[in-house]
């Protein structure tokens, strides 16, 4: 069938593999497959070598015909899967959300190295708000990092946060989600000073920075995740700001992914605000990726 040997494990691999096409840069033909097996079936790497001779059913493989056609049109393998990994943990994904990137990994886990190593913000409840959180990571995240805090969560589409909330279902953690679009100026009855942190990473790609995207994010991940107007790069950093220095107590802190290319911009940003001991971190490619700053 289809050029296939059997339906031994060692001989569906290889054909499924053989039938990929050319993929987009950096990313190999084994971590799709791994993934695929791995998702669809519960066989891993090791589990293939050691059962070669285990057979599929006729209905899988008809499920791998499915997922390399759409692997071949360039589509995100997480899409296909419906899952991704962050930080230890699995989530569901769909198109109405980003695919979760190493990069925002580094965002949580500064957060969480600052919050642990102050005795301050060690004894005390903190409450924690995640502003456009899309499949929720950063806030399970925290909740599975920081089970005795108050983690709260907010997205602009409800279709969104049925995601996101599905996701703190299936990691067994709490997070508070509702509804809010922060650039429309809404609040959600956030009372002003009632904040601890707020932590985000918004859209902040420049519509001039497409051309040096891949094909496959710009063809199927949500463009209203990714991308802000050239001459309004800052636009969800001002309204999240603005609204923070709201929510935050005095001494409360502002997270944020960013711009490589905007640290300086970001920061008079924060500073205009009248925000202090701001601070510009570079993520694991040794990009100015993620900032922090308090409220006095």
């Amino acid at each position: 069938m289809l050029d296939l040997k059997s339906n031994k494990i060692c001989d569906v691999y290889q054909w499924f593999k053989s039938g990929l096409a050319a993929l987009p840069e950096q990313v190999e033909h084994p971590f799709l497959c791994n993934e695929i097996f791995s998702r669809f079936f519960g066989i891993t790497p090791v589990q293939r070598v050691l059962e070669p001779d285990k057979r599929l059913s006729e209905s899988d493989i008809v499920l791998l015909i499915k997922a390399r056609k759409r692997l071949n049109k360039g589509e995100p393998v997480q899409y296909i899967t419906g899952k991704a990994d962050f930080l230890g943990n699995t989530f569901a994904v769909d198109p109405n959300v980003l695919i979760p990137r190493p990069e925002t990994e580094g965002l949580v886990l500064w957060l969480a190295e600052n919050l642990k190593g102050s005795n301050e913000e060690q004894q005390m409840k903190k409450r924690i708000l995640d502003v456009g959180t899309g499949s929720g990571v950063i806030a399970v995240s925290l909740a599975f990092l920081f089970p005795d805090d108050e983690i709260l969560a907010c997205d602009y589409r409800e279709k969104i946060l049925e995601l996101a909330n599905y996701n703190s279902r299936i990691n067994n953690v709490l997070v508070s989600f509702f509804l809010c679009d922060i650039i429309a100026g809404e609040t959600a009855g956030i009372l002003p000073g009632s904040l601890d942190v707020v932590i985000s990473n918004p859209p902040y790609v420049r519509e001039s920075e497409k051309v040096y995207m891949s094909g496959n994010v710009l063809e199927h991940e949500p463009v209203s995740a990714l991308f802000v107007p050239d001459d309004d790069p800052l636009l969800y950093y001002r309204n999240i700001t603005c609204r923070s220095n709201e929510w935050l107590r005095d001494g409360g802190w502002v997270y944020f992914e960013i711009n490589e290319a905007m640290g300086e911009e970001c920061t008079s940003l924060l500073k205009g605000e009248g925000l202090s001991n701001i601070l510009v971190k570079r993520d694991i490619h040794g990009k100015k990726r993620y900032i922090r700053a308090q409220k006095s």
